[in-house]
């Protein structure tokens, strides 16, 4: 199968943009478009984007989120985002996005993880956990010294549980079965406080009330769930419709070195098919597959002062 150049876009709405992204590989058969600094978009090329990513959004998640993504870009999306990327199919076009803030939340630095998807035909070839890949690669490697914590939005059981398995439970909070450190819950406190959530933060459980109030209807198309029952009941039990969960992630150099490699080991050791073909034995997306995902194929993390 043909493989576009890395250095060329074949999708039209991304031809002659004022800013144009860094084209590079991100797994097989898939591209990444990668803007360091979306503030640099001209007006028109902001518009071509957002309804890119609004179409994206629909289809990840089988509902309409137009209103979200018009409020969104309406208060600034495009100057508040360190960096915006789109995962490239195949064929060139757009079939997930992504994205995150820069930020020292108690005087620690930080990653917010913003909204991010992957339209379903896509999801069985672990595009969301490569992109997450991509972005800690970036980021955490570049301070290699110090902890860099991950902080998102969801209500995705599978999207925490995937946090978890791929940087350890003692990592990634909250954790039901001990108490959160203090300086984990500063960090939640800060973060919050940014999003406009303090007064809905519970800071015992980093439960988030009404987190999702930027939503005029439903979220999902289908309830999400993990596989792990006891842990999807929690979700359904604890996590109304309109709720999240702030996770709390730390990552360091070693830990992130140790996930590259083992999803370097795990490429080698499978075969897998050809970009676009069905592979009966995959899982969706690679949650299930211990590699951290911001998103993935059903997670939603809301964007920062939606």
């Amino acid at each position: 199968m043909h493989v576009p150049s890395p250095t060329r876009l074949q999708y039209p709405d991304l031809h002659r943009l004022s800013a144009p992204p860094v084209i590079g590989d991100l797994c097989p058969g898939y591209r990444l478009a990668r803007w360091d600094s979306p503030a640099d978009l001209a007006p028109d090329c902001r518009d071509r984007l957002h309804h890119i990513l609004r179409d994206l959004a629909a289809r990840a998640f089988a509902a309409d989120h137009s209103g979200y993504w018009r409020n969104r870009v309406s208060n600034g999306f495009f100057d508040q985002i360190s960096t915006l990327a789109l995962v490239l199919g195949p064929d060139g076009a757009p079939v997930g996005w992504g994205g995150y803030h820069r930020r020292r939340f108690a005087s620690r630095r930080a990653l917010y993880l913003d909204a991010a998807g992957v339209v379903p035909a896509h999801r069985r070839f672990g595009l969301s956990a490569a992109l997450m890949a991509h972005f800690l690669t970036r980021e955490v490697l570049a301070h290699p010294l110090s902890a860099t914590y991950v902080v998102l939005r969801t209500r995705h059981p599978a999207v925490y549980s995937a946090w978890r398995d791929g940087l350890g439970r003692h990592r990634v909070h909250p954790h039901r079965e001990r108490p959160l450190p203090v300086r984990v819950r500063r960090l939640a406190g800060d973060a919050a406080a940014w999003l406009g959530d303090g007064p809905r933060l519970d800071p015992d459980t980093l439960l988030v009330r009404d987190a999702y109030r930027m939503f005029d209807g439903d979220i999902y198309g289908v309830r999400p769930q993990s596989g792990d029952e006891h842990l999807d009941a929690y979700f359904a039990r604890e996590i109304g419709p309109k709720d999240a969960l702030l996770v709390v992630a730390r990552v360091s150099a070693p830990a992130l070195v140790r996930i590259l490699a083992g999803r370097a080991l795990a490429r080698r050791s499978a075969a897998r098919p050809p970009a676009g073909v069905r592979h009966r034995g995959t899982t969706r997306d690679g949650v299930r597959r211990s590699v951290p995902t911001g998103a993935g194929a059903g997670g939603l993390n809301p964007g920062a002062r939606p």
